[in-house]
């Protein structure tokens, strides 16, 4: 028996101006070693390694499985773990979850007995975690099992003894880094039959699994781990459709999606230079549960899924991961811990920007993007359907685009067109943002922004055509650095490969409705050919010509214009040559601000007008010509076209 010796004082003085309380406690000794105070009563902790709290068996029955006395248990065993690791949080990865620094032991406690682990002396900064299944089931009803059936116990040097009445898979959690590896002695544990990926063979895995009486297991690689049932492990070996012949395969696809389509997808990696691009050191854990505390699956460290065949073939079938099919609510939990809110993934992305790392997984391994969700195959039509349209549109509120498979669209539009390494620009400039964005607005130009940046053209016309809202300020600062997309890449679908190659006219003028045909040619007046001009209409068929003529130019997007310039016909013939003129900008073609008026001289000279204010940041610039330097009942000009920044 060990005896642990503490003591409390506690003593309280009122003083007739108030009181006072002064406590004196000692301090409960639990690192293994004697305390020479001699100051202690004695208070004793049973260790006995034979008694059993057996108060739980019949709850630990059902969930997660008792073990049956013929199963080993082992007596100063030795097990070093490496504790040296770089921590990742989710505020350097600014991610929603992050790999924490949680070791599996390769050991499982039996439900109430004595767990003793005895560590070095000078180690600190460790616990131990009795138990895989951390979803807190506090306020479900009806309960399939206790809402919590963990235990964890902080170490100290020396002997520690833990039980968890439920039993559970046994781990390490560090809250530091240890530089050199740490050996542990443990007692009373059974040895879990996992899997670790480069260390053991199918066969003699199988042998083991086959003969252990413990109910989870690991299957463990350098970045995933996964704690399932051992039952349906047993099962899965003997399946008529997809047999378990090779353990590593699985694993090993598992562990490349991390590598490749994770970690290497955000940027990260092993031995990057800069400590926010390094990889997190921790494993991503999955584990299956017989109850949730919300869903059939939900993200946190571990993600969770249903105790279901169909979670547990997302895990450990080679097929499923080989062609993206039955994989994507793996992918989806685990793209729920990937995502940056704080940065780019606005309000209305929850469950959209998660999902991208499927469609990362299946252009990896050329699988068919329709395949990966019935709802993929419906929505990103409707979705382009929806882009394709015109007049004012709210990419976050039009019920028309409401749906977390549409919202996709644009995104896979962008990877397939310029690549995927969009995601990864996106990722690594979130890691370096000097501060989280304050609203939807500022991840809306942040994501315009990085994007633009990286396909090296102002994307604003593609912005526009989602309904995605981009500040005047943003556009500014990216106008002036790319040209403007030139190719309708919004109309790019996906599934097909087609599409998207539609020009898009930039300036173009245009007669409003009320304005009589013209003679010549708009297009003239946007093509910098002096030699070329735009007549409105001077024979005699026809209604009889009169000021104000009106002229709507399109800059394509809402962008932000400097002014406009004005050439009159070239040659001697004046007449036809436009005088007082009034400008007003729109940016949606329907509501229109003036600029401001100017008296054009008559001239084939070049002449601009500066708009008085500064830039416009607007996509329609409608020019109104009041009157003309002669009589005559008709407009003429050699150009009229826009002044970018």
């Amino acid at each position: 028996m060990k005896s642990t010796r503490f003591l409390n004082y506690i003593a309280i003085i009122l003083l007739a101006s108030g009181f006072t309380a002064c406590k004196k406690y000692g301090i409960a000794v639990e690192d293994g070693y004697d305390d020479a105070s001699g100051n202690q009563q004695n208070i004793t902790v049973d260790t006995n390694m034979l008694n059993i709290d057996r108060s739980a068996y019949a709850k630990a029955r059902v969930f997660p499985g008792l073990v049956d006395q013929s199963e080993p248990r082992v007596k100063d065993q030795k097990f070093t773990l490496d504790l040296n690791f770089t921590p990742q949080t989710t505020e350097n990865l600014r991610i929603s979850v992050a790999p924490k620094p949680q070791f599996s032991t390769g050991y499982y406690a039996a439900p109430g007995e004595l767990i003793k682990l005895v560590l070095p002396e000078g180690v600190n900064g460790l616990s131990i975690q009795i138990g895989g299944h951390t979803d807190n089931l506090t306020g479900k009803d009806p309960l399939l099992r206790d809402p919590i059936i963990i235990q964890r116990k902080q170490l100290y040097p020396g002997a520690n003894y833990v039980r968890n009445i439920y039993g559970g898979t046994i781990y390490i959690n560090a809250a530091f880094a240890i530089q050199a590896p740490v050996e542990f002695t443990i007692s009373g544990a059974c040895v879990s039959p996992d899997f670790i990926l480069g260390v053991d063979t199918h066969e003699a895995w199988k042998a083991r699994v086959l003969a252990s009486k413990v109910p989870w297991l690991e299957l463990r690689s350098k970045r995933v781990v996964f704690l399932v049932p051992r039952d349906k492990i047993v099962s899965q070996f003997n399946n008529p459709v997809e047999p378990l012949v090779d353990m590593a395969e699985p694993l090993a696809l598992w562990n490349t999606v991390f590598e490749e389509d994770f970690n290497g997808w955000m940027g990260l990696s092993d031995n990057a230079s800069d400590v926010r691009d390094q990889s997190p050191q921790g494993q991503w854990r999955g584990i299956l549960d017989i109850q949730l505390s919300a869903g059939y699956g939900h993200a946190g460290y571990p993600f969770v899924g249903l105790n279901d065949r169909e979670w547990f073939g997302s895990f450990t079938s080679a097929t499923r991961l080989k062609t993206s099919i039955g994989t994507w609510g793996s992918y989806h939990e685990f793209g729920h811990n990937a995502q940056q809110g704080s940065v780019w993934s606005w309000s209305t992305l929850g469950e959209t920007t998660n999902n991208l790392f499927s469609f990362k997984v299946a252009h990896r391994i050329n699988a068919n993007y329709s395949d990966l969700h019935p709802a993929v195959k419906s929505g990103f039509p409707q979705a382009i359907t929806y882009a394709s349209g015109t007049g004012t549109k709210n990419f976050d509120g039009d019920a028309e685009i409401d749906d977390p498979f549409k919202r996709m669209t644009p995104f896979v539009q962008i990877f397939e067109l310029y690549g995927y390494g969009a995601m990864t620009k996106l990722y690594t400039e979130a890691r370096r943002a000097v501060r989280l964005a304050n609203n939807d607005l500022d991840k809306h130009d942040f994501v315009y922004e990085k994007l633009s940046e990286y396909c090296n053209t102002d994307l604003i016309p593609f912005f526009e055509a989602w309904g995605i809202l981009v500040s005047p300020q943003s556009q500014a600062k990216i106008g002036a650095k790319y040209p403007l997309l030139s190719k309708q890449i919004w109309t790019y679908n996906p599934l097909t490969k087609t599409g998207g190659t539609g020009n898009i006219i930039h300036t173009t003028s245009m007669l409003s409705a009320s304005c009589p045909p013209q003679e010549g040619s708009l297009a003239a007046m946007v093509d910098n050919t002096l030699s070329t001009y735009y007549h409105s209409k001077y024979s005699n068929i026809g209604p009889t010509e009169s000021y104000p003529f009106t002229f709507v130019l399109s800059a394509g997007a809402n962008i932000p214009i400097k002014g406009m310039y004005f050439n009159g016909r070239a040659g001697g013939n004046r007449a036809g040559d436009a005088k007082e003129i009034e400008i007003f900008s729109s940016r949606d073609n329907i509501n229109f601000t003036s600029i401001g008026t100017t008296t054009l001289p008559s001239t084939a000279n070049r002449t601009e007008y500066i708009f008085p204010n500064g830039n416009v940041s607007a996509k329609f610039f409608k020019v109104v010509v009041k009157n003309g330097h002669t009589t005559n009942p008709y407009v003429v000009f050699a150009e009229m076209n826009l002044i970018k920044p």
